[in-house]
């Protein structure tokens, strides 16, 4: 016999933990499956932690796309490379097992991208629509930041908690490069969660301080009053099971019996990353979808974007105060090239480089260097960073689609064919960028050097292979995430994202989960 669940959810990380946050919220008895296609990575471990402190090894490595080889499971075709390792995890909590925090809002120009440039698209919606699931999401997080006025969207109440200061690195930075290029400096909201001791290592949290989707999905699960949630990892979904309107359940891989089985809910919500919910459509055809689900008018897999990441570095002879970045996140950024003026070319977000000037202590210990030669090299050459983002905008030649075999996880491959319709105009902007930065650090009395080297775009923070949007036409799914044409078929990942933006997208999405958590909650009260 076939188990019903009123809920269907795909993946389990910040999304799917959301979602059922409301649901349980609103219904603690709700009857929810969750499938995760991977297994879990030990938290708040102390010999993980020591093998990060120690050698580097982190314990979410094995998720990483492998993009080389025979047997690679991703692919990138067009005229511009595309990364995927290590810009995702496949495990129990998703992405946040190795996110750095960083909680930004979307402003309000970002909503009206198609009406304000005539690139990309524009949301259903406006900012004022989601600014309440901001706050909310903010307060979910735990987010650290400053209320005051750092060229960030109108908020209606202040962050939950205090920003982190800057470090003395990058004070000197707030003070010296930042101004002689017209930056703002404002310090990065970060998802701490819980009291944060500062360990340096936030990659991979020994405390569980800084905010993942394992920590606050296992309260949920461990509560005795949510007797009805069921999570099942090492469980990748195969397909969705669907009629003409509706959705009946999906196929998933048991790792129990070793079989592929079959399990129908009331609702199906995909949360498993832009990549995985837009392949999961694609390999559902069946005679009435024959493209793929929600596939009627060829969107699914189209525009897919990232906001180019881009770095430059510059050096000091001497660090007579030992200056080092004493956290594994930046905390000085500006938003002031992140503005409508910008917009049009792509806009702008600039942070500090989160590793730099780097000294590693522990290494140099382990080597058995002696306290004079740890101080040398403490105070010798120092190195400082700026990092930006550079939005771009979806463009429907620029498409996700399924490979010819399996990856791991036995999910089909991936292949992104991302192309620049004009290469050398958008270089001049990457240029235009870096120059500047450069000569920030100049100011701050840091020499450049001569290589000025590119960047390709990384799957971080991919989104639009689903967007957003009115028509079925042009869009995936609308307003409320639902996929047109299916009334019960849900999808929360950055790929409804109409566009990239400038910021990373994690608090948008925690902002949109809790707003169809709420709904489905709502709705299956009526």
């Amino acid at each position: 016999m076939t188990q019903e669940y009123e809920h269907i959810l795909v993946g389990s990380g910040i999304a799917a933990t959301l979602i059922v946050d409301r649901l349980l919220a609103e219904n603690p008895l709700a009857s929810i499956l969750i499938l995760e296609a991977g297994g879990r990575i030990p938290s708040r471990d102390r010999r993980s932690w020591w093998n990060l402190v120690l050698d580097r090894h982190t314990p979410y490595e094995w998720t990483y796309d492998n993009e080389k080889g025979e047997d690679r499971e991703s692919f990138s075709i067009g005229n511009t490379p595309w990364g995927f390792k290590g810009s995702r995890v496949r495990a129990y909590g998703g992405s946040t097992m190795h996110w750095g925090g960083w909680s930004l809002r979307y402003k309000e120009e970002d909503f009206q991208c198609r009406t304000n440039t005539g690139r990309g698209a524009d949301w259903p919606f406006q900012y004022d629509t989601l600014e309440p699931w901001y706050a909310l999401a903010e307060q979910e997080l735990g987010v650290g930041g400053s209320n005051k006025n750092q060229d960030g969207p109108w908020r209606s109440g202040e962050f939950p908690l205090p920003e982190y200061p800057w470090s003395a690195n990058e004070t000197e930075l707030a003070e010296k490069a930042f101004p002689a290029i017209n930056l703002a400096p404002g310090h990065l909201p970060i998802a701490r969660y819980k009291r944060c001791m500062t360990t340096g290592t936030c990659k991979y949290c020994p405390l569980g301080a800084r905010y993942s989707a394992q920590d606050q999905l296992d309260e949920l699960l461990f509560n005795p009053k949510h007797r009805n949630v069921v999570l099942k990892t090492n469980a990748p979904v195969r397909r969705i099971l669907a009629e003409r309107h509706r959705a009946r359940g999906v196929e998933y891989f048991d790792s129990t019996t070793q079989d592929w089985s079959v399990v129908h809910g009331a609702r199906v919500i995909l949360c498993a990353g832009t990549y995985e919910s837009t392949k999961l459509l694609l390999a559902s055809s069946s005679p009435k979808w024959p493209n793929g689900l929600g596939n009627r008018y060829d969107q699914v897999g189209r525009y897919v974007v990232t906001h180019l990441m881009m770095r430059v570095e510059a050096t000091k002879p001497e660090n007579p105060d030992k200056l080092y970045q004493e956290y594994d996140f930046p905390t000085l950024m500006s938003r002031s090239w992140d503005t409508p003026e910008r917009q049009a070319e792509g806009k702008v977000f600039v942070f500090n480089n989160r590793s730099l000037p780097r000294i590693d202590f522990e290494r140099m210990m382990i080597e058995g260097k002696t306290r004079e030669e740890i101080d040398a090299v403490a105070s010798g050459p120092r190195k400082a960073g700026l990092h930006a983002f550079i939005e771009e905008f979806g463009d429907a030649e620029n498409r996700l689609t399924l490979g010819k075999a399996q990856g791991a996880f036995n999910l089909p491959q991936t292949k992104v064919n991302f192309s620049r319709r004009s290469p050398p105009s958008f270089d001049k902007t990457v240029e235009k960028v870096k120059r500047e930065l450069l000569r920030g650090l100049k100011a701050a009395g840091f020499v450049p050097p001569d290589d000025l080297s590119t960047e390709n775009p990384r799957g971080d923070h991919a989104s639009g292979t689903c967007r957003m949007g009115i028509s079925p036409d042009t869009s995936v799914v609308d307003s409320n995430l639902a996929v047109h044409g299916i009334e019960n078929l849900y999808i929360s990942s950055n790929a409804v994202l109409p566009n990239a933006a400038a910021v990373n997208p994690t608090l948008t999405l925690a902002a949109l989960s809790l707003r169809l958590g709420m709904h489905l909650a709502l709705e299956g009260l009526r």
